[in-house]
Parts: structure tokens; C-alpha cells; sequence
């Protein structure tokens, strides 16, 4: 889908990104030319079998595996170019604090903090002050509307307060990408439902960019781009966009 406006820079570019695993005859394509753009402010849910490449394409996105073909740029900066020998980023671990959020299937919250320091962690481990991670941690907390929570520990906390909490935490570092791994998987229609909406609320506000992975039926009509993958090569599709939250 072109950018409305051309001047824009997409959140994530891929070109024709490629993964093999092995060599010879044992050499699997995981990824076979994948191309792909998502812009600030979007949401947009891959799809695809179990085996389709869904879960490399995710890990190369999220700088956890290296590719080994094509391009990957950021917000207009090039990470990955297998033409220009790999990887273009001196630091992937800081990369990836600082510039990609992840949410995934369990919140993976640390049980011994409480609320605020499980969303104020990333930005005091990137050498932000405390007390300004801890506020940055409250007004996500408030935007997610779980700000009455934000002493508690996790234990006290619902599933659904938990995953609202994971998404604050994604985004405490204001990160221009988040991957999400199957979010709404272990969450009824209810809360899978909200969570989405929540997601695309996060995304207009703090102009970032979601890639959302799933099976989840329930949530595949609100995506208004999807991308299929099978066989390790994407198709983009305009999707439905109008379910209701």
C-alpha cells in the first residue's frame, strides 16, 4: 500500500529479505524474498500456517537472528543489507532495547517488581534517570488505564491488567517498532477484542509502528493490512478493518 504522503519515511522496510538455515542439500529457505512496509502510526497483522516462516521473519525484524539476503531499514536508517555484507548497527542488544518493543503470548512480567518498575526497567537500563523512567512508566499506565495499579505486584494483577501492563512496558522507550507475538492467544473474544483496540489506540498515539502476529481468528477482521506468508514469501491484502472493539 503506497504512503498517502510520499514524503513520510516507513517505520520498517523490508526488501526482499531472505533466511536459510543449513547449507547443501540440507539447507532449509525459510524466508525466500520477503517485502514489507509498515508506517508510524499503523497496525498490521501477519498471518500465515504453522511453518510458513512467520516466526524467522519475526526474529529478523527483531534483530534476534540474522538474515541472509536482502535489505532491512528503520525509520529510513538501513539495519541489514546482505549486498553491503550484513548487519549495518554496531550495538543489535541496544538496538533492540531501545528501538523495539515486544509484546508476546504471555506478558512475562518479573514477579519481585511492582508495576511501575516492570514498565520503568528498559528505560533505566538505557540510562535513563529513575525518577524520569518512573514517570514515563506512570503515564503509559494512565493512557492504558491501569494507573490504580501501578503499586501492585503482578500476582495481584488479572491477565488482562497483565498484558495492558506488557504493552506500557513495549512502549516505555518509546520505541518506533513493536512485535507482537500472539497477543490476544490466551484471552477470550472480550479481551482479545480490547487488547486490539488497545493496540491501535497506542499506535496513533505514540506513532508507532505494530506488527501483530497471529492465528486468532477473533482479531483478524480489525487489521486494515495483512500480510500472508506461506512458503516464506508474503502477500499483502487490504483487510476488513472494521470489526468492532
Amino acid at each position: 500500500m503506497d504512503s498517502p504522503d510520499e514524503t513520510r519515511v516507513p517505520a520498517i522496510r523490508l526488501s526482499g529479505l531472505k533466511k536459510r538455515y543449513g547449507t547443501g542439500e540440507a539447507a532449509v529457505d525459510a524466508l525466500k524474498g520477503v517485502d514489507m512496509t509498515v508506517w508510524p502510526g499503523e497496525v498490521v497483522g501477519l498471518i500465515g500456517p504453522s511453518g510458513s516462516g512467520k516466526t524467522t521473519l519475526l526474529k529478523c525484524l527483531g534483530a534476534v537472528i540474522e538474515p541472509t539476503g536482502g535489505r532491512m531499514e528503520m525509520s529510513g536508517e538501513t539495519l541489514y543489507d546482505a549486498a553491503a555484507g550484513g548487519w549495518k548497527v554496531a550495538d543489535l542488544r541496544a538496538m533492540r532495547r531501545d528501538r523495539i518493543g515486544f509484546i508476546f503470548q504471555a506478558p512475562y512480567l518479573i514477579p519481585f517488581l511492582d508495576v511501575t518498575d516492570n514498565v520503568a526497567l528498559l528505560p533505566m537500563l538505557a540510562g535513563v534517570d529513575n525518577s524520569a523512567a518512573r514517570q514515563r512508566a506512570l503515564e503509559l499506565l494512565t493512557a492504558l488505564d491501569v494507573a490504580h495499579r501501578a503499586g501492585a505486584q503482578v500476582s495481584q494483577l488479572s491477565g488482562g491488567e497483565q498484558q495492558r501492563v506488557a504493552i506500557a512496558r513495549a512502549l516505555a522507550n518509546h520505541a518506533p517498532v513493536i512485535l507482537a507475538d500472539e497477543p490476544t492467544a490466551p484471552l477470550d473474544s472480550e479481551r482479545a477484542l480490547t487488547v486490539v483496540r488497545i493496540l491501535n489506540e497506542m499506535a496513533v498515539q505514540f506513532r508507532t509502528a505494530i506488527i501483530v502476529v497471529t492465528h486468532d481468528e477473533k482479531i483478524i477482521p480489525t487489521f486494515k493490512r495483512i500480510y500472508h506468508i506461506r512458503d516464506g514469501v508474503t502477500h499483502e491484502e487490504v483487510g476488513e478493518g472494521r470489526a468492532s472493539y
